[in-house]
């Protein structure tokens, strides 16, 4: 039966959709087939998508691809049974952006319906985000300031309260040494006082102080640190301690000096260059130069002399003294009286080796009388200006400092360069006085360059401007060469006339070369009336329009040669007498400025090639110092087995005495003993002062512990006699010499001076296992001695890294993974020799491995190792032995060195490469 139709149904549904579509929530209601069924507006309003694209593609597309896989396993659980899920993804927004929606869902099984209802929750997701990488970045600052950074932390007072691993390494004191202290244990005396009464009151203001600070560590080294003090601030707003962070910044300071040195000398290069480069009179172009030497160097007095060449007769030119604030130019020599006293005293040693004077003490190499006006504080240099071997002046300086090696080198350059532009200005003063003036300004700037191309462009461009014509090239030919060749290579022209730069035929235009080749002149006014011109050299002519033309060859002592034309194409140009001679004397100049270029390449290479050579004795003069060094520490050993021998010999001489007087005094006293209870047989009641007596010494227990106290007076001398052998065997003095011996001896004593680092010990208390594997091995071929030393060596950087292993580790990893040394010996095809030493510590990377054997390269802190113990034991193995010296390391498992020696050694020990260059020097 049907029921009725009831008002309040129809109310209800209303309040149903009303809140359907009010909610702010996105409500939706999804089939089992992937779609949305039905959306409320708040979809639309989130996502920017209209209800109907939402409803008109599966729901999957929407999600974003790396939350699909987990939406679909959680719809179907839905779709399985579960009544109600909770999870979150990302949805597509219209505009390509995403949202993360937070959702509740439950499933209508009959009608195969999801019924859902998501929230944004993208800002909080955000803030989630934001939050964790924030957590982040703090862990990975903090890490980075400790690994990078020296990090101190003082109280309100000033005294240290914490320091991390960094800053002990960097000043080389102990945590335990800086607790407690203050930073005056650092304190380098660079910096004033007022220097630190600036950083305290900052501080104790509560603000942070950023600055460089220049240290000094425990070793007397100094070292600079990039520092900022940030004071933290108590409650009522007082610094109560404060934390200071500083990066090491020493590299950079030193590089920063040598930079500014550089740049110095770089500028000052530059400037003087510009100089030199200028025109005007040799006084204007040395005062010039003078004040620009005392604006870039810390210097006192500079000035130059020069003088006429085959005579010491010298005239001062110009100079300038300087002071703590300001520098003036010397216009005479009133103020500088002792100058021709300084200059006649040094001018004959100068003249003499045309040596360079460097940071010399006046008073104490020069005997002056009269000096008042030069500080005794000052050092006196002195550079000659030498040109074709002869002196033409002096350049001397008073400076405030020893001058460095660069600045040195640039001082020499700037003499030389100096020497160079006098005798340039010389040789124009002269050629001044020819009537020729204008050829003078042409010659002068083909000389100003030594590049060829240069001179040459340089040439055709003046002499077209001079003599105002159509065009001036430059022919080129290479006779003797390994290939014939005739070109035009350079030319000044008429903008509207056409280049004819190109490789001329010689075939066709054989007359040419032979002109050059016998240095002839070709002379034409005029191609149409000038009628004794050769056929060949009028087809020439007519080919590239020329009218008028004038070829003056030019040869060079090279072999080169060549020829200036000159060339009109607009009618006749008649060729003055006085402007072919002009250009005669062009190609003149011309040839030499190829001859000067020529030899300006040529030097350019000795250069190269010298400073190739420079640097290849620089590196042998490096291996030699290395060299040297390993001896040193060589007979540093020696002496200290002679040491060693010495010691043990002086413990044997009464140690064997005293095991020696042990046997006897154990029978006496077996003897007084047996007499004792003889006396105690026949004389049972002894007198009572005789058994009191022996009550009051406890004569039973005397009588027992006297044999026991003998038999451990002899373990005690056996062990003392055993190291004693030891220190002998190690030390093989008795055996310097290329001898058969026994190489287990030389390990066990070894093994046994290492005792004492090998037993446990408070710090260590498990100790270090010894493991040997002992090969059945004959007597050995060797230096026992330097073979025992190289046992020693790498012994002991095994025990180094088992402890720095121990130190990183807890107590309980050592114990389950206990420290072991592994010696393993064999003899390997009857002929060869192999200890093998490997231990279980971490292991040494790659790259390291690859520089262990290399003179002074450590990975001990400083102070703990010269790098030298394995480069030595490489050099006794493999040079003075004949064998291999390797190592074989995986991090995490170990280290294990590789020692093989023949059984038998050549007469002639090996000698390195660098080592016979040594002997044969």
């Amino acid at each position: 039966m049907q029921q009725p139709f009831q008002l309040e149904d129809v109310e209800s549904v209303a309040k149903y959709s009303r809140f359907f579509s009010l909610s702010l929530d996105l409500l939706c209601i999804a089939g089992f087939d992937g779609y949305f069924k039905h959306l409320n507006q708040t979809w639309s309003k989130v996502l920017g998508w209209s209800n109907q694209e939402l409803i008109a593609k599966p729901f999957i597309e929407f999600v974003h691809p790396e939350d699909r896989e987990s939406t679909i396993l959680e719809a179907e659980k839905l779709t399985t049974g579960l009544d109600t899920i909770y999870f979150e993804n990302r949805y597509l927004c219209a505009d390509g952006s995403y949202k993360w929606l937070s959702w509740n869902s439950t499933t209508f099984h009959e009608e195969k319906l999801i019924y859902a209802i998501a929230r944004d929750i993208t800002i909080t997701k955000e803030q989630e985000i934001v939050l964790r990488n924030s957590l982040q970045e703090s862990e990975n600052l903090k890490y980075a300031i400790n690994a990078h950074s020296l990090v101190a932390i003082t109280d309100y007072k000033g005294r240290i309260t914490y320091v991390n691993d960094k800053f002990c390494t960097t000043s080389q004191y102990s945590r335990e040494e800086l607790i407690g202290k203050n930073h005056k244990i650092i304190n380098s005396g660079y910096h004033s006082k007022e220097f630190f009464a600036q950083l305290w009151e900052t501080i104790s203001q509560g603000k942070i102080w950023q600055g460089e600070i220049k240290n000094k560590a425990k070793d007397g080294t100094f070292y600079w640190v990039e520092t900022t003090i940030v004071p933290k601030l108590s409650a009522d707003g007082r610094p109560e301690k404060y934390v200071a962070i500083r990066t090491d910044i020493t590299q950079r300071k030193f590089s920063e000096l040598a930079i500014r040195e550089r740049s110095h000398l770089s500028l000052l290069s530059a400037e003087v260059s510009l100089i030199l480069a200028q025109s005007g009179s040799l006084t204007d172009i040395i005062q010039q130069c003078t004040h620009t030497i005392s604006q870039y160097l810390n210097v006192a007095f500079v000035g130059i002399w020069t003088g006429e060449r085959q005579t010491t007769d010298i005239q001062f030119q110009a100079g300038v003294t300087c002071t703590d604030s300001s520098c003036s130019v010397l216009t005479n020599l009133q103020n500088f009286p002792n100058q021709t006293l300084l200059v006649n005293s040094v001018i004959d040693t100068i003249n003499q080796n045309h040596q360079v004077i460097l940071n010399q003490d006046l008073p104490t190499n020069y005997q002056f009388s009269n000096l008042e006006n030069i500080s005794s504080n000052l050092l006196f240099s002195a550079y000659p200006l030498i040109v074709e071997e002869e002196l033409v002046g002096i350049m001397a300086l008073f400076s405030c400092e020893s001058l460095s090696q660069p600045t040195h080198n640039m001082l020499n350059w700037i003499a030389n360069n100096i020497a160079v532009a006098i005798d340039r200005i010389w040789a124009k003063a002269q050629l001044l006085s020819r009537r020729e003036a204008l050829l003078l300004g042409l010659a002068s700037q083909i000389r100003s360059s030594l590049e060829l191309d240069t001179i040459l462009e340089t040439a055709v461009r003046e002499i077209r401007s001079l003599l105002q014509i159509d065009r001036c090239y430059f022919i080129r030919y290479l006779p003797d060469f390994s290939q014939t060749s005739l070109s035009i290579t350079h030319e000044a022209r008429q903008p509207e006339l056409p280049s004819i730069l190109s490789v001329i035929s010689l075939k066709k235009y054989s007359f040419l070369a032979k002109h050059l080749l016998h240095q002839e002149l070709i002379c034409i006014h005029n191609i149409d009336s000038d009628r004794q011109i050769e056929e060949h050299i009028e087809k020439f002519l007519t080919e590239f329009g020329i009218t008028s033309l004038l070829l003056l060859p030019v040869s060079s002592n090279t072999g080169e040669l060549g020829a200036i034309v000159c060339s009109h194409c607009s009618g006749e140009r008649v060729w003055e007498d006085s402007e072919i001679n002009l250009l005669q004397a062009v190609t003149d100049q011309l040839g030499i400025a190829i001859d000067h270029a020529q030899l300006y390449t040529q030097s350019r290479s000795a250069t190269l090639a010298a400073q190739a050579q420079a640097e290849k004795l620089s590196d042998t003069l490096h291996k030699l110092q290395q060299t040297q060094a390993q001896l040193i520490q060589q007979e540093k050993m020696s002496s200290l087995g002679q040491l060693v021998a010495g010691i043990a010999h002086e413990i044997n001489n009464p140690v064997n005495f005293i095991h020696g007087n042990l046997t006897p005094a154990d029978e006496y006293v077996q003897e007084l003993l047996e007499l004792l209870k003889l006396y105690e047989k026949h004389y049972p009641y002894p007198v009572h002062e005789i058994q009191e007596f022996c009550e009051t010494v406890d004569l039973e227990f005397i009588a027992h512990d006297l044999l026991k106290l003998l038999s451990s007076m002899r373990i005690g001398t056996n062990r003392i006699r055993e190291i004693v052998l030891s220190l002998r065997n190690f030390s093989r003095l008795d055996e310097a010499e290329m001898k058969a011996v026994n190489i287990h001896e030389g390990l066990d004593s070894t093994l046994l001076i290492l005792q004492n680092r090998l037993k446990a010990k408070p710090e260590h208390p498990i100790g270090i296992e010894i493991i040997k594997e002992y090969g059945g091995l004959p007597l050995v071929e060797c230096y026992p001695g330097q073979i025992n030393q190289v046992f020693m060596n790498i012994i002991n950087n095994s025990i180094d890294a088992l402890e720095n292993d121990h130190n990183q580790h807890s107590r309980s990893d050592t114990q389950n993974n206990r420290s072991q040394i592994r010696i393993r010996t064999e003899l390997v095809n009857n002929n060869r020799v192999i200890v093998r030493i490997a231990d279980n510590g971490t292991g040494i990377a790659k790259d390291v491995q690859s520089k262990l054997f290399d003179p002074f390269f450590t990975t001990k802190p400083v102070g703990k190792g010269t790098g030298l113990g394995l480069s030595i034991s490489y050099q006794i193995v493999v040079e003075k032995h004949a064998g291999i010296l390797r190592c074989e390391s995986i991090l995490g498992k170990g280290t294990e060195f590789w020692i093989e020696i023949p059984l038998k050694q050549k007469e002639t020990p090996i000698l390195s490469q660098e080592l016979r260059q040594i002997a044969s020097c």
